[in-house]
């Protein structure tokens, strides 16, 4: 019977719900803190992880293949495992949950429901305000995989026009799809810009003064993706000068965001706890059950990431 260690903080969760899903696996248990030297770790062929604790690679000699328990794994592409490791990703259901997310706050905003509220706590009718209409307004969203399709046809569906970029341009039946390098040019016109791009090279501060300074006051910003996606100091001093309307940050270059940080306080920032996409056995484990099957038959795994390019 093949050992996959389950090392993440909320592995109580995860640990029988993989036993269930493929019995033919011996799987245990720990929270990244609380990682010691179990012997039981030297037989483990699978890791099932987020973050991986420092020191836990060479503690697992056997090691055969690295489950990532999420969609984003720059954070693990960045370390030193070998290259002969598969390492896999999932994304679950993020797409509906983070189409919800995303919609959800350009509604509000279309809604004027923060006026609104204003208007109630004062017990005044507040009759001219008048929602706004986003039927033909223009939605980019940059990355544009499994979750950012999900998003692009919600907001379809609130009657946008929805553009994708990506890397590498393709054919879409379903959407137009653009090139990363043209967004400048589509950001004058555009209503939404929502990234949900991973995060590599090529991505790593995409959003930053050059970008921003073709955006405009109208603009809201959604970011999904990555907090590095964003220089956050370029994305402040855009809001203060009008070239950007709006920016909801469900992710952060530090996590939790400091205190200190000067997005919890601007009028025009909404911050919320990486929850866009929540990680949860129901939703993750369909995306990899066939690869646990084939990890518990010593198969060859299934769509292993590309280290090259980060995703």
């Amino acid at each position: 019977m093949r050992k996959l260690a389950v090392v993440h903080h909320r592995f109580r969760e995860w640990v029988p719900a993989l036993s269930e899903a493929e019995p033919r696996l011996e799987v245990r248990g720990w929270h990244p803190r609380e990682v010691g030297d179990d012997p039981w770790l030297a037989d483990a062929e699978g890791l099932f992880v987020w973050r991986i604790p420092q020191g836990l690679i060479p503690r697992m000699p056997r090691l055969a293949w690295i489950q990532n328990s999420g969609a984003g794994l720059d954070h693990l592409v960045r370390e030193a495992i070998p290259a002969g490791i598969p390492i896999t990703r999932a994304d679950g259901q993020f797409g509906l949950w983070m189409a919800r997310y995303t919609a959800g706050h350009l509604l509000s905003e279309a809604q004027r429901l923060d006026e609104c509220r204003i208007a109630q706590a004062e017990r005044r009718w507040a009759a001219r305000l008048v929602p706004e209409d986003l039927t033909g307004k223009v939605a980019l969203i940059h990355g544009f995989g499994r979750i950012g399709r999900q998003i692009g046809r919600a907001l379809r569906e609130l009657g946008l026009e929805v553009h994708g970029f990506v890397r590498t341009p393709r054919a879409d039946g379903e959407f137009p799809v653009h090139a990363g390098r043209e967004l400048p040019q589509w950001l004058g016109g555009a209503r939404v810009l929502v990234l949900c791009a991973p995060l590599t090279d090529e991505t790593r501060g995409m959003v930053d003064a050059g970008l921003l300074a073709q955006a405009h006051g109208g603009l809201t910003l959604v970011n999904v993706g990555r907090g590095e996606l964003v220089v956050e100091a370029d994305l402040l001093a855009a809001l203060d000068r009008g070239q950007l309307g709006r920016a909801v940050l469900d992710v952060f270059s530090q996590e939790p965001l400091d205190p200190a940080s000067p997005l919890w306080d601007h009028p025009k920032v909404v911050v919320t706890p990486h929850h866009a996409g929540v990680s949860m056995p129901g939703a993750i484990i369909p995306d990899i059950l066939e690869n646990l099957r084939r990890f518990a038959e010593g198969l060859p795994i299934l769509n292993p990431v590309d280290r090259g390019l980060g995703y």
